[in-house]
């Protein structure tokens, strides 16, 4: 498909239409203009021939007269001829601007006559006596102007005739034309009109499409059509929204990862710092057994202790089988039971067939250290924490369920925007949500219900397959 400029694009369509729009008003005007010039030639015809006959006979008659009788007012005859060249002048003039047959067949019997005139004037000055004079200038003189006057008659009646045939072609003709020209404007309308709605349509249907992309680049989806177009403009701008959309792409996946990787290792570090208080008590609480005369007790602390941070360091591993989890949190609720021996029970039920399962380091100790913490230290008498496990389809549910203080729903919801938001003010539970979400994605992470004075139950839901892009990235 051959490529055209907008602007060259639309110059053609405004040459096309508007030079066959510009001769055909040409040709309108030039047949107007030989009309108009046809019509003046005519009236001025008809103007001359009038005004000659108003006065050339009464005076050339009058003057011969006088010279005939020979009267004071008689002129010589040299200065009579004027009238007869003037006259003559005028039938040249006339001749010149008729293009009548029949106007210039009475042109040509007014030269006759007017030679005719002219020789008989001097005729008049040679006969000596008067009577022959008056009968010489009643019967040649006074005849030929009479002839003269008639035949102009004749000119302006056959002029007449020819303007008034002329009026009528050059309303016809007009009629005409101006009929042929609308009819070749329509066409030239339609054709333009056509051509408009193409360009118009090969220009919107394009940037429609485009336009489009860029709602699905808004929506997030980079993965956008090329517009085919025929314009380099419109071209240029969709491979210009394809590459800005690839590099918003490539930008957008490079902050994730970011983001990804400074999660991870924020988390880590949270996951890495031990409660110097949870460390402190238990030392002075061994230290309070081995003073009380209960070493047995002392070294099964300190051996809790001692798979505590074994499994919290996990060889450096993040993802380790759930059985080592559950041996973790056993580990940690064995040590708070030795401190809190009066208003501690716990109990774990995960089946052993979910043990080879990979779970995220920290899954379940941080649910059960909120449980004492905020539920049963807070409670009067002896609390109970069950940790339970359940296959739902192809994912895992854990359960942590303690009878402890619970919630306020003002508190509960505030709980549950800090998990969904990522704060960090759900006691740990909006960390372990976030880690989950980082390494099985969307529709996984953590549910939590609680009703005041009756305690609290948090589930956390865990994939079959994880992240392994996560894991490498730690």
């Amino acid at each position: 498909m051959k490529k055209v400029r907008l602007e060259r694009r639309i110059q053609k369509i405004l040459i096309n239409t508007m030079i066959p729009m510009a001769a055909l008003l040409a040709v309108f005007l030039g047949i107007m203009a030989q009309y108009v010039a046809s019509y003046d030639r005519l009236s001025e015809n008809l103007a001359v021939s009038s005004n000659f006959n108003l006065h050339f006979k009464d005076d050339l008659d009058l003057e011969m007269y006088y010279i005939a009788v020979g009267t004071m007012e008689a002129k010589h005859l040299s200065e009579v001829m004027p009238l007869v060249d003037e006259a003559e002048e005028t039938i040249g003039k006339l001749k010149g601007n008729t293009t009548n047959h029949e106007s210039r067949r009475s042109l040509e019997r007014l030269e006759g006559y007017m030679t005719n005139l002219r020789k008989r004037m001097p005729q008049l000055t040679e006969i000596e006596t008067f009577d022959e004079r008056i009968g010489f200038m009643d019967n040649n003189i006074r005849i030929l102007t009479s002839l003269i006057v008639e035949e102009m008659q004749n000119f302006i009646y056959q002029e007449s005739m020819y303007l008034v045939k002329m009026e009528g072609a050059m309303t016809r003709g007009v009629y005409i034309m101006v009929g042929g020209l609308a009819v070749l404007l329509t066409i030239m309308i339609a054709v333009l009109l056509r051509r408009s709605f193409r360009l118009s349509r090969d220009i919107t249907r394009p940037v429609t499409e485009i336009l489009a992309n860029v709602r699905e680049v808004g929506r997030g989806n980079f993965e956008i059509p090329e517009v085919q177009a025929d314009s380099v403009e419109i071209e240029e701008l969709d491979s210009g929204i394809r590459r800005m959309a690839e590099r918003i792409q490539v930008l957008l996946e490079n902050v994730k990862k970011e983001e990804e990787m400074q999660h991870l290792t924020q988390l880590q570090l949270l996951q890495a710092q031990v409660n110097p208080h949870f460390l402190y008590n238990t030392l002075d609480t061994i230290i309070w057994l081995i003073e009380g005369g209960m070493p047995d007790d002392a070294v099964e602390m300190i051996s809790s202790l001692s798979v505590f941070f074994r499994t919290s360091l996990s060889k450096g591993n993040d993802i380790i089988p759930l059985s080592e989890e559950k041996r973790h949190t056993v580990s940690y609720l064995e040590i708070q039971q030795s401190r809190y021996r009066d208003i501690l029970e716990f109990e774990i039920d995960i089946p052993e067939e979910f043990d080879g399962m990979m779970v995220p380091k920290l899954s379940i100790q941080p649910l059960a250290e909120n449980a004492i913490y905020h539920g049963i230290k807070n409670k009067r008498g002896g609390g109970k924490i069950l940790i339970e496990g359940e296959k739902d389809g192809e994912d895992l549910i854990l359960r942590v369920t303690d009878n402890g203080k619970g919630m306020t729903a003002e508190h509960l919801e505030e709980i549950r925007r800090s998990i969904r938001t990522g704060e960090r003010a759900g006691f740990g539970l909006a960390a372990v949500a976030e880690r989950l979400r980082l390494y099985y994605g969307a529709g996984y992470g953590m549910e939590i219900r609680s009703q005041e004075g009756r305690g609290t139950v948090v589930e956390i839901r865990i994939g079959n397959k994880i992240n392994l892009d996560n894991k490498k990235s730690n």
